[in-house]
């Protein structure tokens, strides 16, 4: 992240799991700075917001900025950070849409509600619907060229406002959830006032009242005097003294401190019915007139005065005195807050995890856990509107339950994914699950086919693993399995402990990539077929531990990829690829190397601008460099992407299209593709000498009569035979690459290799 003063978060790091501990404190609710997260591609603007902000408090705290240059740096750290309380969010950046799909993953992937989202633009043609704004809650959309300083400071100052008042909500109805567990646990006393005070020292546990505090809670029948004034329950210190009733207490606790201040404001609390505080004691009032027409007390002792959230709280409390605990008054009412808050009138996520977390050891070894989860859901919901998508998801809880009568339990926990708990003789089947996984729905005449993605988990299985991890760790199998392209998945006993291995991998990924420790450079020659002689080198990221390990590519590149790491992965590559093409000028081989880019790396402005001033440096030549990026990188964004690579081409820079032929969309702008070299890919090439051969041969004279139609330069990946070798020469091509002619090799053992295989 960039910074510019003391109030500014100086943290280079996208990636979630290094982001700073910057928390809410949810006993005190006190925060050590106010977080706002600034998504925007444009880092001179990017700058310029961060000293506009440079020093502004809201309610006497700092404003901490935090950077992401794209959506998908931005949802990596919203999934890991709720601390986040204004987003300043540019509408257009990898592409049109960027802006409203990280609004749509934050408002119902992730399930943030509380965040506010302030849309920005530099287009203003590119302004949301009204409808839009409303359907993401979209709180504020501007034009920057309309957005002062002044402006600035003043909309993020009012959002955090309204943050700050929606996160004492959040902490309030965390707080239910909290005393809905405890209360659920003591159902079985039948005398009220044991009850009572049970459930109010929960309380006390939520709001955050001291050993030296304490809480009492009294009412009062027909505006009667302190006498008259019943005690309900007492907790903590005022618990020592003994009273039945409101004027006992005050007159013990007046006397003992000589406290007729304290005296007063309950008078005038319960003459005027409304709080009352003085220094250390909050007395509140609450009118219970729709219930019991009667008022009720809580005197509070504690150091601070209470919060929003910790009245509510209070007050929930006082009005479900009268209708008697014993009948579950408050426990039905704080459920139906805690643990169904959706739509569909269902049980939530909290509410599935409660359940996992209260079955005995028996049970779980008699009970599977199925988490089912609607593919494109986002861009469904972006296209038709969350009215039609409440529609096909109210329709599919229809088909489940229909489909699966005998499921024990049922619960709505993501935005788009349900969690059914099954007993294992109730178990649907797996025809039945290949059944459900496509399924038409019909809403409003209109067929509707429904692609679903699953995970099936044995809890016996899982005994080790904590049950508020357990639909964590099913929804990152399933997120592993959708991206593979499996549509049923059957969690393993062994995953949690890949999750960990991969985290810890992670880690010493992110401490290689910032220390620039053990991430090297291997060199696969691509060779002239027909002399042996080199006519470029591809460069290749290896990785080796302290240890001396080495760590695969198939390995540690998904992760970075996952992660948001992969473009300081290939930001490394770059530079050590421009430093590698010194050093083989220094020895007089001259071959381009080329190294591998993503679509985010081409339409990053920052990646781009250093690949063009290393340059313009004149260190290098032009037409020693080359980049690579596969067929459906190219084709992901043609209209962004095309003309950033013409631009490089008009500069000497090569770009080669890998793995050319395993897609089709590129056919379409084969005429205007901005590209050099096609490198066939290397299933064509296996296949040459396969079981099908004629069927491999097609596609390679396809590309090559492409190439030469085109005027493009032709590469074969994968050669590893003699044969592969003379059947590609016969096709017409020239140049390959691959185990027969050379492995990836380390820089010296590389020149050594390109000296003794070439004229120099």
């Amino acid at each position: 992240m960039q910074s510019s003063s003391g109030s500014i978060d100086n943290n280079e790091n996208s990636l979630f799991s290094f982001a700073d501990d910057t928390e809410y404190n949810t006993q005190s609710e006190t925060v050590k700075s106010h977080i706002l997260l600034s998504v925007e591609d444009d880092e001179d603007y990017q700058n310029s917001l961060i000293l506009a902000l440079d020093g502004l408090q809201v309610q006497e705290q700092h404003v901490t900025v935090l950077t992401a240059n794209s959506a998908a740096d931005a949802a990596a750290i919203l999934a890991a950070r709720d601390d986040i309380g204004v987003i300043l969010l540019d509408v257009v950046m990898e592409n049109d849409d960027a802006g409203l799909l990280l609004v749509n993953t934050i408002r119902n992937v992730i399930g943030n509600d509380r965040v506010r989202v302030v849309l920005l633009t530099g287009q203003p043609g590119m302004a949301p619907r009204e409808d839009v704004m409303k359907e993401y809650d979209i709180d504020e959309y501007w034009n920057k060229v309309d957005l002062t300083e002044e402006k600035l400071r003043s909309l993020v100052s009012s959002n955090f406002r309204s943050f700050i008042s929606l996160h004492e909500l959040y902490i309030a109805k965390r707080g239910l959830q909290m005393i809905v567990e405890a209360s659920r646990s003591i159902t079985s006393k039948q005398e009220i006032n044991e009850f009572t005070h049970t459930v109010l020292e929960e309380v006390s546990k939520v709001i955050g009242i001291p050993e030296s505090g304490g809480i009492v809670c009294a009412y009062q029948p027909d505006n009667s005097a302190l006498t008259q004034c019943p005690i309900v329950a007492a907790i903590g210190s005022l618990d020592e003294v003994k009273a039945n009733s409101l004027g006992c207490f005050v007159k013990q606790y007046s006397n003992e401190l000589n406290n007729n201040e304290l005296m007063q404001a309950i008078n005038r609390a319960l003459a005027q019915k409304e709080h009352q505080f003085i220094d250390g004691w909050s007395i509140l009032c609450f009118s219970t007139a729709d219930i019991d027409d009667q008022h009720y007390l809580v005197i509070v002792r504690a150091p601070r005065l209470p919060l929003s959230s910790d009245i509510a709280l209070l007050k929930v409390f006082s009005e479900n005195i009268a209708n008697g605990f014993t009948n579950l008054a408050l426990l039905n009412k704080l459920s139906s807050l805690a643990y169904f808050d959706n739509p569909f009138h269902i049980p939530n996520r909290n509410w599935m995890i409660r359940e996992l977390r209260t079955m005995t050891h028996s049970e779980r070894d008699h009970s599977i856990l199925i988490l089912l989860d609607i593919q494109n859901f986002s861009e469904t919901e972006i296209t038709l509107g969350r009215e039609y998508t409440n529609t096909l998801m109210t329709a599919l809880l229809c088909n489940l339950r229909q489909l699966f009568p005998r499921v024990h339990s049922l619960a709505l926990t993501g935005g788009d994914s349900f969690a059914l708990l099954f007993h294992k003789g109730d178990r649907p089947s797996v025809s039945q699950l290949y059944d459900i996984s496509e399924q038409p729905l019909t809403l409003n005449g209109l067929e509707h086919n429904l692609m679903l993605n699953i995970c099936v988990i044995d809890l016996a299985s899982m005994h080790n693993l904590p049950p508020e991890r357990l639909l964590p760790i099913a929804e990152m199998a399933l997120a592993t399995e959708c991206a593979q392209g499996e549509s049923i998945h059957f969690l393993e006993a062994d995953f949690p402990q890949q999750v960990e291995a991969r985290y810890n991998l992670l880690s010493e990924l992110h401490q290689a990539i910032t220390e620039q420790q053990g991430l090297e450079l291997a060199f696969q020659p691509k060779v002239d077929m027909q002399t042996g002689q080199a006519v470029g080198l591809e460069a290749l990221i290896r990785w080796q531990k302290p240890n001396g390990n080495q760590i695969p590519p198939s390995d540690f590149i998904p992760l970075a990829e996952a992660s948001g790491l992969m473009s300081k992965v290939d930001t490394l590559v770059m530079e050590k690829t421009f430093e590698a093409a010194i050093t083989l000028q220094n020895e007089n081989v001259f071959v381009p190397i080329s190294f591998n880019v993503t679509c985010s790396d081409i339409t990053n402005k920052a990646f781009i601008q250093t690949l063009k001033e290393r340059i313009n440096q004149g260190h290098v030549p032009a037409n020693m460099i080359e980049i690579e990026l596969t067929e459906s990188q190219a084709m992901e964004d043609y209209r962004e992407v095309n003309p950033i690579l013409e631009g490089l081409l008009q500069m000497g820079i090569k770009v080669n299209i890998d793995d050319f032929g395993t897609g089709y969309s590129s056919l379409a702008h084969i005429t205007n593709l901005a590209a050099s070299t096609l490198k066939v890919d290397r299933s064509f090439v296996n296949q040459l000498t396969g079981e099908d051969p004629d069927a491999a041969i097609a596609v390679c004279d396809m590309v090559r009569r492409l190439g030469h139609r085109f005027n493009f330069e032709l590469i074969a990946e994968g050669v590893e035979t003699e044969a592969q070798k003379q059947r590609l020469l016969e096709s017409g091509f020239l140049v390959g690459q691959g185990y027969y002619f050379a492995r990836p090799m380390f820089l010296n053992e590389c020149i050594q290799w390109l000296k003794s295989n070439s004229d120099v």
